[in-house]
């Protein structure tokens, strides 16, 4: 089953565009927020600064923030990171930029992958018995945010999928991935209130969702498609 996998993403990797030139060199600077920039823009330019090999793969694999489970690889691709500097003769959409990355990281490190499908412990984000308590964001042109502090998120402008994606990221500690089946569509905006550490006054993070937003989490057994790392190196050819 895995070779023919294998077989499509090798095929995918050559016929794929490439840069017209990638700088990558090792980022061994203090631990600080790393950067990805580019894609949709007219720079010509794809920037990234300070971002672990895991990321960079997260993102040429549209990976989406709190999905990092669906990929699995050494312990290493966290702790090695890179900055790397890539130019193109014109704007790309993003999925021809994540393709260009893509292809960069078979020819720079080896990468090799494949998918497979995973049984896991999940939470299905559900609507709860008296309904979802949603405001609709009625502004066509606002920008999606999503506030984060201990105890306290704000959304704007967001998609129950991306919070289902947001909760599922290690920020909100719990012990499996969230899969939005609300069926809800469009854009909202919420807050949400609750006792981050379980000591302070204030609900849990589960009777929040139900009391605040009308929404609830069930235990299932869900399948992920995991991508696997088969082969990968720490240190990339030289420029």
């Amino acid at each position: 089953m895995r070779q023919p996998i294998l077989i499509l993403f090798a095929l995918a990797t050559l016929h794929a565009q490439t840069f017209d030139a990638v700088s990558i060199r090792p980022n061994p600077s203090a631990p600080h927020n790393g950067s990805i920039v580019g894609g949709s823009g007219t720079t010509g330019r794809l920037t990234i600064t300070n971002i672990s090999l895991r990321e960079c793969i997260e993102y040429a694999y549209g990976i989406p923030d709190g999905r990092e489970f669906q990929l699995t690889g050494p312990g290493w691709l966290d702790t090695e990171k890179f900055d790397i500097a890539a130019t193109y003769p014109a704007p790309k959409p993003r999925q021809q930029m994540q393709d260009m990355l893509r292809k960069t990281l078979a020819e720079r490190f080896g990468l090799q992958v494949h998918y497979e499908p995973r049984e896991l412990e999940s939470y299905a984000l559900v609507v709860a018995k008296k309904g979802a308590k949603l405001k609709p964001n009625t502004d066509d042109n606002a920008d999606g945010a999503f506030i984060h502090n201990p105890g306290h998120i704000t959304m704007r402008a967001g998609s129950m999928a991306g919070f289902a994606n947001r909760l599922s990221g290690q920020e909100f500690h719990l012990d499996r991935p969230v899969v939005d089946l609300t069926e809800i569509k469009g854009a909202w905006d919420f807050s949400l209130v609750w006792s981050a550490d379980g000591t302070q006054d204030g609900p849990s993070l589960f009777t929040a969702l139900e009391e605040q937003l009308g929404l609830r989490l069930e235990t299932r057994k869900l399948t992920f498609q995991i991508l696997v790392v088969d082969s990968v190196s720490r240190t990339p050819t030289e420029n």
